[in-house]
Formats: C-alpha cells, sequence, structure tokens
C-alpha cells in the first residue's frame, strides 16, 4: 500500500467510517456512503462532508491536486466516482511535501526525533564535545573587553 492509498482509506474510514476491507478499488463512493451513513443523502451531505475530511488529511491538505477535486466531480455522474478514480486523481500528492502538525499525535516524538539527530550531529562533527564546549567558553571570555576605570 503505498502513500496515497494509506491516506485515502485513512480519509473514507473518517468519513463515513468504512474498513478498507468493505470496498474495493472499483467501489463508487456513493456506495461506500450509503451503506454506511444510509439516513442521508450522498450529493447532498456525503460529498462535502468528503472534500472536508480530505482537506484535513495530512497529506491532502497542501495538495494541489486534492484541493484541483470539486464537488462536481464526486456528485452522482460526475467524473470521479470511484476509489481507484479518486486514487488516480491524488497520486500527484505522493510527491506533495508534509509537515508534521502540532496538533497531530506523533508531532511530539518527531520534534523529539529530530532534536535528538541534531544532538547526535554536533557530537559526531565534535562541536558539542565536553573539549569543544571549553574552547568556546574560553574563546568568548576573551572576546570580552575590560570595563574602563574611570579615575
Amino acid at each position: 500500500m503505498d502513500l496515497v492509498e494509506y491516506h485515502l482509506k485513512l480519509v473514507i474510514n473518517l468519513w463515513c467510517g468504512a474498513a478498507p476491507s468493505q470496498y474495493t478499488v472499483d467501489s463508487q463512493l456513493r456506495d461506500i456512503w450509503q451503506e454506511q451513513v444510509p439516513n442521508l443523502d450522498y450529493d447532498t451531505y456525503g460529498v462535502p462532508s468528503f472534500m472536508k475530511q480530505m482537506y484535513q488529511d495530512s497529506l491532502f491538505s497542501s495538495c494541489t491536486a486534492a484541493h484541483n477535486i470539486t464537488s462536481g466531480e464526486l456528485i452522482t455522474g460526475g467524473g470521479l466516482q470511484t476509489f481507484s478514480a479518486v486514487y488516480m486523481e491524488l497520486t500527484p500528492c505522493a510527491s506533495a511535501p508534509t509537515f508534521a502538525k502540532a496538533d497531530l499525535p506523533f508531532a511530539p516524538t518527531f520534534a523529539k526525533a529530530n532534536l535528538a539527530f541534531a544532538a547526535v550531529a554536533s557530537v559526531s562533527s565534535g562541536t558539542n564535545t565536553p573539549a569543544a564546549t571549553k574552547k568556546s567558553v574560553a574563546k568568548k571570555k576573551s572576546d570580552k573587553k575590560p570595563a574602563e576605570k574611570k579615575g
């Protein structure tokens, strides 16, 4: 499963509660919605809800291809009716840059990993060793000019 497929399946699950085992690549989005949310019309409620969920996804939120999808393409009779059709439209999103958002559950772990990597990198380059730190402090002290005495 590639990144786009994973995120599209996640969007569908958050959109209507359908698990990937409940539909195929040829399944109509309308049918997926109606199986899970039978009391709400797909065109009226399902399509706007799908688009909102897609725009909130961490991969699709910054992807132009996702934002170029219109509700007219998703409504009954539009050009994007199946999982595979939407997937194909979103494939450019695999190369879109993604950024961790502070409210995502993995963001603190991601930040800690980056800090740990930076610390390891500075130690391996010799800039964060005790000897390097002592030299740096000594240099900073020697750079200071003594205060002039008035007298």
